[in-house]
């Protein structure tokens, strides 16, 4: 189990992106060198597509960016192929939780797996939690083979 450190000045971008996106949740990654490590030093806010897909398909996206997230597919992959052409890949994905606190959900857990089995490999979750437009904990979660199923952590700050 990879367990990343969040650099302080990146956790505080994604505060400051829950502000911003508040009082619906705000998404993106966090990237760092394609080296095996744990180095972080990317941060890559990613627009919340969650509206767009209930309004367009509500049986299939019951939820709305009030309580949930969707990261645009699109931006994801162009950001993934300009971080591979410098030697960097994406390796947190984060969110914001609203007015709950900062916890890894069973509706992330469901969405990060499939089969049992991670649907991104080596990559971990960073939810930070936004209490009335203010910074509400964050913790990191990370998948544990060994246990098979996410491990949480608090974050630092």
């Amino acid at each position: 189990m990879q367990e990343f450190d969040i650099p302080s000045d990146i956790l505080g971008r994604c505060y400051a992106h829950g502000r911003e996106t508040y009082p619906e949740e705000g998404c993106g990654v966090l990237s760092g060198p394609d080296n095996g490590g744990a180095d972080l030093d990317g941060w890559h806010p990613i627009d919340n597509i969650l509206n767009r897909m209930h309004t367009e398909e509500p049986e299939r996206y019951p939820r709305t960016a009030a309580n949930g997230y969707l990261i645009e597919p699109g931006k994801m992959m162009r950001l993934e192929k300009e971080l591979a052409a410098r030697g960097h890949k994406i390796k947190v994905i984060f969110h914001t939780h609203v007015d709950v606190g900062a916890y890894f959900s069973e509706e992330d857990i469901t969405r990060a797996l499939w089969a049992g089995r991670p649907v991104l490999p080596g990559i971990a979750y960073l939810v930070c939690g936004i209490k009335d437009s203010e910074p509400d904990g964050a913790i990191l979660a990370c998948f544990d083979e060994s246990r098979e199923t996410f491990v949480t952590v608090p974050v630092e700050e």
